[in-house]
């Protein structure tokens, strides 16, 4: 049965969220089921295919030129913030959810009633968590905070997660949120976990496409340049292991400058090369030797996925998230600890002793995007009671 299928993301700029949005959208349109996605912000760097509709409204915006809105604004930001600490969203998803469910409304007179709402990272349901609709399931990528006492805390997390329906993309993000949630007292109305989405037919296609590669061979990363993914952790572990290869990081990002001038003050300039942002980075896993994780945290690790897709091995350290729900069977073998001498030691092992990705194809086709497009499909919504609403 063919369903009308809302997607919500706060952006649609290039990373982990907005790729795997993009990407559920993309195979519920070509496995014929109507397809919208509602970007909250910004501009789109990442175009979903032609079929699918998409709607851009900054809820915030809108509601600021009211100029009630205006005050309200204002008058959040200057009493109601500071007096509890880290409660922005909470004042702003209160017309945001309000905001959310007119659009749907609208959506629904002109296309026929939706099925499911599906809304994927943080920064959406942040925006719009007030919204009560049996039909909405939120993807949370991360736990929000560490286990701690405060009254602050179970405030917030109640506003996100109380009576909501959760799917967690990974075992492990969702050990650490029921945990989270327990310590205050929160209860989900329903949980569940699926894996991320991944066209591993596009991505093994875009693999092949020309692009100028390095001369030498290389191993490589893809990653936002930032804190988490501790591009400092990469090239001290790079240099560390002593190997022959370049390395060449694909990404950018805030740390992009303090990368740089590492890069510049290690004098490894004419080894470690800093190509910036690619809409298509899937050439650069393919041609390289090893695939090299450095993150403080993931969530996930959408890029093992995609890189494993594209034929080369992994390397990550030991870190919460999502690294050994992804990294299983041999390729477990190269999971480090946490450490730059422990990430070195599993650059050289990784590159001396590769595991067989071609032996193991159950490792990427669980994250194929029809099996996974199935199991949202398959998450109950209690729709009728929606309508009838």
């Amino acid at each position: 049965m063919k369903q009308r299928v809302l997607l919500v993301v706060r952006k649609l700029n290039i990373g982990g969220i907005q790729r795997n949005t993009v990407n559920l959208a993309n195979v519920l349109c070509r496995e014929g089921h109507e397809v919208h996605v509602l970007v909250l912000k910004g501009e789109l760097e990442l175009i979903p295919d032609p079929g699918v509709h998409v709607h851009q409204i900054d809820f915030d915006k809108a509601f600021r030129k009211t100029g009630i809105g205006l005050v309200y604004d204002l008058f959040t930001r200057a009493v109601l913030n500071p007096l509890i600490k880290g409660s922005g969203f909470v004042w702003r998803g209160y017309y945001g959810g309000a905001y959310l469910r007119r659009f749907i409304r609208t959506l629904e007179t002109r296309h026929g009633p939706v099925d499911r709402v599906i809304m994927r990272g943080q920064g959406a349901f942040e925006t719009v968590w007030s919204l009560k609709d049996p039909r909405l399931w939120q993807v949370t990528v991360s736990w929000p905070g560490d286990i701690r006492q405060g009254w602050r805390q179970k405030f917030l997390l109640k506003r996100l997660y109380a009576d909501k329906q959760i799917i967690c993309n990974t075992d492990n993000v969702r050990e650490q949120l029921e945990r989270l949630l327990s310590q205050h007292a929160v209860t989900p109305r329903r949980l569940a976990t699926i894996g991320n989405v991944c066209n591993l037919d596009a991505i093994a296609q875009m693999a092949d496409e020309p692009v100028e590669l390095p001369s030498r061979p290389y191993v490589v990363q893809v990653c936002r340049l930032s804190d988490v993914k501790r591009q400092d952790v990469l090239i001290k572990a790079y240099l560390a292991a002593d190997i022959e290869e370049d390395l060449v990081i694909v990404g950018d990002g805030p740390k992009r400058e303090s990368v740089e001038n590492l890069i510049r003050e290690l004098g490894v300039g004419d080894r470690v090369h800093l190509i910036g942002s690619r809409v298509n980075p899937y050439p650069w896993m393919k041609h390289a030797r090893l695939f090299i994780l450095s993150s403080r945290s993931e969530a996930f690790g959408i890029v093992l996925v995609e890189s494993m897709c594209c034929g080369t091995p992994c390397v990550a350290p030991d870190v919460p998230g999502g690294v050994r729900n992804v990294l299983i069977h041999d390729q477990a073998r190269l999971i480090s600890e946490n450490s730059i001498e422990g990430l070195a030691a599993k650059i050289r092992e990784g590159l001396e002793n590769p595991p067989s990705l071609a032996e193991d194809p159950e490792l990427i086709e669980r994250f194929r995007d029809t099996r996974i497009m199935q199991e949202f499909l398959a998450l109950p919504t209690d729709a009728e009671a929606a309508h009838r609403d």
